[in-house]
Parts: C-alpha cells; structure tokens; sequence
C-alpha cells in the first residue's frame, strides 16, 4: 500500500518514527513525501495516490487494455492545461484543454488500484491523432489490436467523441486502420 508522508504525520507519526520504520524494513522508501508497506512498489498505485486526477492514455491505456504487450517506458497520463507539472522522470505528462479533459474517461480497479484511463474508443482516437509521436512497430501493435475488437467498439460513442477532435484525419484513419474500410 502506498503512503503519503503528510497522511504517516496526519497520524501522528514523527519524521523519527518515519525514519526508524523505513529501517525497520517496515515502511519503504519510494521517492519524496510517497512510502510504500511493501517492498516491490506499484507505480499505477503511487501516481492514483500523488497525481489522483491523473488519467491513463495513449500505450499506458493501450497496455491496461490489453492492446500492447510491453508496458512502455513512461506512463502516460493526461492532465488539464492549467495543472502543475508532473516531475517525476517516470511519467510522461499529456496536457488536454478543459474541454477535451473530461472526455471517455473510465475509473476502474487495474492490479487493486482505483485508477482513471481513458475508454477505448477515446484512447482510441487517442493513438490516432498522436501517431507520428508513437514509435512505428508501436502504433502497428496497437492498431492490430484495435483491428481484432473492432466489432466489439462502441461506435455510437466514437461517433459522439469524434466532433470534439478538429482534424477530419482522425476519422479517415480509424474508418481506413481499424474498420478497414475506405
């Protein structure tokens, strides 16, 4: 489980105590102001705890969905425009006008964590509108994927989604990758 400094003082734990059980092996250091009660740390965990409006997009999403293999290096999550900066090296943070923010998102449990990902056909529309920032055998993988479910995509909601993206390519590419019509 993960900790949050200011919540071990909320419970009246001193910066000595903190200390002594992180040597005890009882509480173990994750990065600054975030411990951990086990030693093997769930990063999913530490961001829906440090960042809990973060939401899961591009291979992030791809990957909690089953729709890429290999969890890629970064997780990618999507914060409004106007939020603080995300410093931690391990995330790759994707700024969305307020509009766009709210859009699909899905709060769910992945690997007993309370998370927030972006739906499918959101994260969807997603990997398209972000394809030349995707690596090449990536975004194969992922539309190869994307190709195999395609019957079970909610096209309503694509539909209802799709007027909120400017770039008519968008649909062009999902119609021409996914659907496999011209």
């Amino acid at each position: 489980m993960i900790i949050r400094h200011k919540d071990l003082v909320n419970k009246g734990y001193s910066a000595y105590q903190i200390k002594k059980m992180v040597n005890d092996k009882k509480l173990y250091f994750v990065k600054k102001g975030v411990y951990s009660t086990d030693e093997n740390v769930n990063y999913f965990e530490v961001i829906a705890k440090k960042h809990p409006n973060a939401i899961y997009t591009l291979e992030t999403a791809c990957y909690i969905y089953k729709l890429k293999k290999d969890m890629p290096k970064l997780y990618y999550v999507a914060s409004k425009q106007k939020d603080r900066k995300m410093k931690e090296e391990y995330i790759k943070q994707i700024f969305m006008t307020d509009s766009l923010y709210t859009i699909g998102v899905n709060n769910m449990t992945y690997m007993g964590v309370n998370i927030k990902a972006y739906d499918l056909e959101r994260t969807l529309i997603e990997v398209v509108r972000n394809k030349t920032n995707i690596e090449n055998d990536s975004y194969r993988e992922i539309i190869e994927s994307y190709s195999k479910i395609s019957k079970l995509l909610n096209k309503r909601k694509l539909e209802e989604y799709l007027p909120n993206f400017k770039d008519p390519k968008i649909i062009e590419r999902i119609n021409h990758e996914v659907f496999k019509t011209q």
